[in-house]
């Protein structure tokens, strides 16, 4: 078995740290105060190691002006044990306390029927049939009622068995999942620095591993860890756990922060979440309504948004949208509570569906199928439909379902099948289908309208379509959408240079009579550079609508502006450069290259700046140092 989490629950005074206490002779009240009140005030800790198993109890304070701490506390918890005394039966806090647990989807569980010391046969018979009754309205009908005595010890033996049994019962926890602890308690040790402590809720951690505190507090290397006191090597799923990170200052960090592996957590202003009602709620909650949500060990102010209605009754549940000032870090299946800040109460709860980023209109259509989605119990389907033509990355696509990498190739290799989703590119980008396609019609149109501008082209250079789309969607998914479109044959790449498929230029017999012209004039052995206005004013206004056709078919180089010479002579200049370079005479003035080029100093420093460009040549004062000593 592993070690799993009980919580315990019920009204102020019905004996729930003394059962504790009875159960691991531990006291979990930890503060002055609560010694000399005689009352639970935040929440305490205790565990009890056995042949079985180890339980790890969080004692939750019963007053009702502690039930922001039971919150904190409740997170994680595996096993319920509900405390009811029995000289009073079900009072207001037991029943706030079991529609918690309800809602913070808590399955297993016993009931302690305390304090039987105090009441007779007939009491002790009526409460449990109260008890019952109050469990099946719950659907907590199969939880054990057990009468018990912590004063006295009558029954504790045979309620240590029953939690034991319930914690057989907790499944194990998927192990792909990465480190999360909610932070319930910080505070500095003399020589070691800062610790926190908390209930691990997923993935596990070892001594010398990183851990970050969100949202967005940074990250430490952990010193060391404890369970229960005892130092330990590694700590995972269920375990109590505390954490020596020295490189935070303890002034910094509080209860609600979350430590977790790092990248592993996207925090949010924004949770799509089913929503429930509790049925005990007197008023109808409404769009617009500001709530206390309580995430794990966090309190944030929340403002809600149903989806599909204004408001939601006694007992119903719906999709909502909940937005908060402050971030909150979560997962799809947490589980939360929302509570009136006044008067204060708890009105209902519910399960995190969908870290969004961006506000939710139910009434758009793209949000009206992230709704549908969310429904259908498809979050990374969900996730791509509110992404829109942006789509998501792997990374951020893992931080905000909550899953390892592992994880998400196989959910995304199961939406690929079912063609709900596009992977691009080298770095994944995800991509819903239908925006996977409608990116790819924008690029096929967007290159045809290049081929159909003013002049005749038939390749152009992959870096001005990567730099058309770079604008809008950065490099890496530029870069992945040039292979998309390449990989389905909507485009041709050659080298460094794209066209559409199939495309082929046609020239007209006056922009023939042009290209051959221009090919022509800067044909030769020798070293001829050329203007485009020199050769427009030479061959006609068809100059300018050939010359793009011949740069991009590799014919031409342009430099300078308006500069241009075969691609042969750009050739026949490189071994020069190389021969002489080899000769022991790297270095070179402006007046010997145009002596050697047979140019005017016209072309030639529009040249060298061009093959400075080209890394053939660097600036040394007034000359230049050949960088080359091999022919192309």
């Amino acid at each position: 078995m592993r070690d799993v989490v009980v919580g315990t629950a019920g009204h102020i005074d019905h004996g729930k740290t003394l059962l504790v206490k009875a159960m691991t002779g531990i006291d979990a009240d930890r503060w002055e105060e609560e010694k000399r009140r005689g009352i639970t005030m935040d929440i305490g800790f205790a565990t009890l190691a056995a042949e079985e198993g180890t339980l790890h109890f969080v004692d939750l304070p019963g007053h009702e002006r502690f039930v922001k701490n039971m919150l904190a506390g409740a997170t994680g918890v595996d096993v319920c044990l509900l405390v009811v005394a029995a000289d009073e039966s079900v009072m207001p806090q037991t029943v706030e306390h079991a529609q918690i647990v309800r809602l913070l989807g808590v399955k297993r569980g016993v009931v302690a029927l305390n304090k039987i010391d105090l009441v007779d046969e007939e009491t002790r018979e009526m409460a449990v049939l109260e008890l019952s009754e109050f469990l099946d309205g719950l659907g907590f009908g199969g939880w054990p009622v057990l009468p018990v005595s912590a004063l006295t010890g009558e029954g504790v033996s045979g309620l240590v068995r029953a939690l034991f049994e319930a914690a057989a019962a907790c499944p194990v926890p998927s192990q792909d999942r990465p480190f999360r602890l909610p932070v319930d308690r910080v505070f500095p040790v003399k020589g070691f620095g800062t610790v926190i402590t908390g209930t691990c809720i997923d993935g596990a951690l070892e001594v010398g591993g990183q851990v970050e505190v969100y949202p967005g507090l940074g990250t430490s290397r952990v010193r060391g860890l404890q369970v229960f006191g005892h130092d330990v090597d590694r700590v995972g799923t269920g375990q109590r756990a505390a954490l020596n990170i020295p490189d935070f200052r303890h002034q910094d960090l509080a209860r609600g922060c979350l430590a977790a592996e790092p990248g592993s957590l996207w925090p949010s202003h924004l949770l799509d979440v089913r929503l429930e009602a509790l049925p005990t709620v007197r008023l109808p909650l409404r769009t617009g309504m500001t709530l206390a949500l309580h995430v794990h060990t966090q309190e944030v102010e929340a403002h809600l948004h149903l989806e599909g209605r204004e408001s939601l009754g006694p007992g119903e549940a719906a999709v909502a949208q909940l937005r908060m000032p402050a971030p909150v870090t979560a997962w799809p299946g947490d589980r939360f509570i929302l509570r009136l800040p006044a008067p204060a109460g708890t009105v209902a709860g519910g399960e995190v569906l969908l870290v969004a980023r961006r506000k939710a209109r139910w009434r758009r259509a793209v949000d009206h199928f992230t709704a549908e989605a969310l429904r259908g119990g498809d979050p990374l389907k969900a996730l791509l439909v509110e992404a829109g033509p942006a789509g998501v990355m792997p990374t951020e696509a893992s931080a905000r379902l909550g899953v390892g990498p592992f994880r998400l190739q196989e959910m995304v290799a199961v939406a690929e099948k079912a063609g709900a989703c596009l992977r691009w590119g080298v770095g994944g980008w995800l991509l819903d289908s239908g925006e996977g396609r409608a990116w790819k019609d924008r690029a096929a149109a967007w290159l045809k309208s290049k081929h159909g501008g003013k002049g005749p082209v038939e390749w152009l250079p992959r870096q001005e379509f990567l730099g058309r789309w770079q604008r809008i969607l950065g490099p890496e998914r530029a870069q992945a959408l040039l292979d998309a479109v390449a990989s389905e044959g909507l485009v041709e790449v050659e080298g460094d240079r794209v066209r559409s498929a199939g495309h082929r230029v046609r020239l007209s017999p006056a922009q023939e009579a042009a290209a051959d012209g221009v090919r022509a004039s800067l044909a030769g052995d020798g070293f001829p550079i050329r203007t485009g206005k020199e050769m427009e004013e030479g061959l006609g206004a068809a100059v300018r609508q050939v010359l793009p056709l011949l740069v991009s078919s590799g014919e031409l180089v342009r430099f300078g502006g308006d500069f241009f010479m075969a691609t042969a002579t750009c050739d026949r200049i490189r071994a020069a450069l190389s021969a002489r370079a080899r000769q022991g005479n790297p270095l070179f003035s402006v007046p010997e290259l145009k002596e050697e080029l047979g140019v005017t100093r016209k072309y030639a420093m529009p040249l060298l700046e061009y093959l400075d460009d080209l890394k053939w040549t660097r600036r040394e004062g007034e000359g230049r140092r050949i960088l080359i000593k091999d022919q192309c």
